[in-house]
């Protein structure tokens, strides 16, 4: 019997009971629906994220703390002594790091807070904090000087506004951030350059213990663009900064007693950060990255993924029993037409085929309208999304896809199940004796 003739007959047999097959094909969509639109919301969920980091510089950054390299997944945190842990960063330390093949950039920092700056006869006395970089280093690594511009649509942002950045050469300066300058009510920042500066600490890392305050002058070099991260800091010499967390810690020389708190290694490529990363966990030092948080996010949606496939299965499954019903209703209502075709020579075979061929064209019924209705629930869920966003003032569109490959994925495996939940009822036809058959 030749392929297409089986078709026609299990098409015909099919449409003789529209109702019952319609019924059975709908059970079917329901769980392919599911399946495809629950998948379609991770998917797109996954890859809104992710797009959140796709164009970060942070991605291509791996940040080294002044700690002994564990294992966080598997580290008891209630016993974990934080003292036993600290392992110092120093210059030593900083060369084998920018040493690693595939550093590109290095930034190692001390940060303090800081209670005031006074300006001429302006005093502030909002909080902030400052910071001290290795060697006077720029504080803005050219990733995101690239990120920022892109983010601005701007080629030509530049993150000091006015004045100059740091260099090997400065002792006593300071880049203000633009904002910063701006709670201080003071909006023509570039009549600052050039000013000395008074910066005021009062307070200790120990509360219990009072000092006289520190004020230490420095020139300001350099205003730092309102368009980038630091556009509320202080960005000082080493030296300065040295003096300073000195002062905070109660140490006498915080750099050379205690080391610096981290360091960033930036690479040109994002296939470098696992390597870096391995370079410094090999000396002994524990380091984390965006990467392996991007990592942790696919992960974390695999599992999601999972989990909602399978509650459309669970659905499927309940189909494809009906599936098994439906065929064999069918072939006690056939069981004279199976007489009559073995009795003019079809074999098991040719039954079998045709059996399965039934099936398969439920799970395609089936598979198609699970698809349509997944379309129609996607962008249902899109415009409600959408309309709720704008409710609240957000501008944010998020677009929820259906990947091709879920698609037709879906549409085969409709197809596959309901053939495997044809098998028995196929075996079963194509085993009928034609002569009982007859006399049914």
């Amino acid at each position: 019997m030749k392929f297409n003739d089986g078709l026609k007959l299990a098409s015909r047999d099919l449409s003789r009971r529209k109702l019952r097959t319609f019924l059975t094909s709908l059970a079917i969509a329901v769980g392919i629906m599911l399946i495809v639109t629950l998948v379609s919301l991770g998917t797109s969920g996954e890859n809104l994220i992710l797009s959140k980091f796709q164009n970060n510089a942070s991605l291509k950054k791996v940040t080294v703390i002044n700690m002994k390299y564990f294992d966080m997944e598997n580290t008891d945190f209630s016993e974990l002594d934080m003292d036993s842990m600290y392992k110092k960063i120093d210059a030593t330390a900083i060369q084998k790091f920018s040493n690693i093949s595939g550093v590109t950039e290095i930034k190692a920092t001390i940060t303090n807070p800081i209670k005031s700056i006074k300006i001429d006869n302006t005093e502030s006395k909002n909080d902030t904090k400052i910071v001290g970089l290795y060697n006077n280093n720029s504080i803005f690594s050219n990733d995101s000087i690239q990120s920022v511009r892109k983010d601005n649509n701007n080629n030509n942002l530049n993150p000091i506004v006015a004045g100059r950045n740091l260099n090997n050469s400065d002792k006593n300066s300071i880049l203000i951030g633009k904002n910063y300058l701006n709670s201080m009510g003071i909006k023509d920042y570039k009549s600052i350059i050039g000013k000395d500066i008074t910066i005021i600490e009062n307070k200790t890392e120990n509360p219990n213990i009072t000092i006289s305050p520190l004020e230490v002058k420095v020139k300001v070099i350099g205003i730092i663009n309102d368009k980038f991260e630091t556009k509320d800091t202080l960005v000082t010499s080493i030296d300065v900064a040295n003096k300073i967390k000195s002062y905070y810690s109660l140490q006498e020389n915080y750099i050379d007693n205690i080391g610096y708190e981290a360091v960033d290694l930036h690479s040109k490529d994002m296939n470098d950060i696992s390597h870096i990363s391995n370079s410094i966990k090999s000396l002994g030092y524990y380091s984390s990255s965006y990467q392996e948080m991007v990592d942790q996010i696919k992960n974390s949606f695999k599992i999601i993924k999972v989990i909602l496939a399978v509650l459309g299965l669970i659905v499927l499954f309940v189909a494809s029993v009906g599936t098994i019903n439906t065929m064999i209703m069918v072939i006690y209502e056939r069981t004279k037409s199976i007489g009559i075709m073995k009795s003019i020579g079809a074999n098991r075979n040719n039954i079998h085929s045709i059996f399965l061929m039934q099936s398969g064209i439920i799970g395609f019924i089936g598979g198609i309208f699970g698809l349509i209705f997944s379309v129609i629930n996607i962008n249902i869920i899109q415009l409600a999304l959408k309309l709720f966003l704008q409710s609240k003032d957000i501008k944010e569109t998020i677009n929820f896809a259906i990947p091709s490959w879920l698609l037709l994925g879906a549409l085969a495996f409709s197809i596959l199940i309901s053939i495997i939940a044809g098998i028995y009822p196929s075996i079963k036809a194509s085993k009928m004796d034609p002569v009982k058959a007859l006399n049914s």
